[in-house]
């Protein structure tokens, strides 16, 4: 029994492969920042690392979500979703970054460090993920009438 793949199945399908590629190593990598910089600068770097980590992994639920909800929407839609959505995660990101300089006892480099580290470690499990997927091979079938 052969079952119908639609642009939405896909996209969600994807999202959801992205996801469980992504999330425990995000995790991981916020542990290990928390560790490091609990080691290196006390409390502010724990407090620092986990916060620059919770953005990073937050921004990348984001991504997530908002290829599920825009999943149903022709491509072009999903295109300026995208582009949206970036945007407003990197408004999203300057202004925490502006609000938590007020905070002088945060430690700067655990947040910013860890929040990089974060978000490149997240960026290539979902790109190791959508390579890995099946979903990138589609064969639309053809209707001959």
């Amino acid at each position: 029994m052969s079952q119908e793949w639609t642009h939405e199945k896909v996209v969600q399908r994807l999202a959801g492969e992205m996801f469980r590629g992504l999330i425990w190593a995000a995790l991981a990598t916020v542990a290990i920042g928390a560790v490091v910089w609990t080691v290196l600068a006390g409390v502010p770097g724990l407090v620092a690392a986990l916060i620059g980590g919770a953005l990073a992994i937050a921004c990348s639920l984001i991504t997530l979500w908002l290829m599920h909800r825009t999943a149903a929407l022709p491509v072009q839609f999903i295109m300026i979703a995208a582009f949206g959505g970036f945007l407003g995660k990197l408004v999203l990101l300057v202004v925490v970054m502006v609000l938590l300089q007020k905070f002088p006892v945060l430690h700067v480099n655990a947040l910013a460090l860890t929040m990089a580290a974060t978000i490149v470690v997240a960026t290539f499990m979902e790109v190791r993920a959508s390579k890995r997927s099946r979903s990138q091979v589609i064969i639309p079938t053809s209707s001959t009438t």
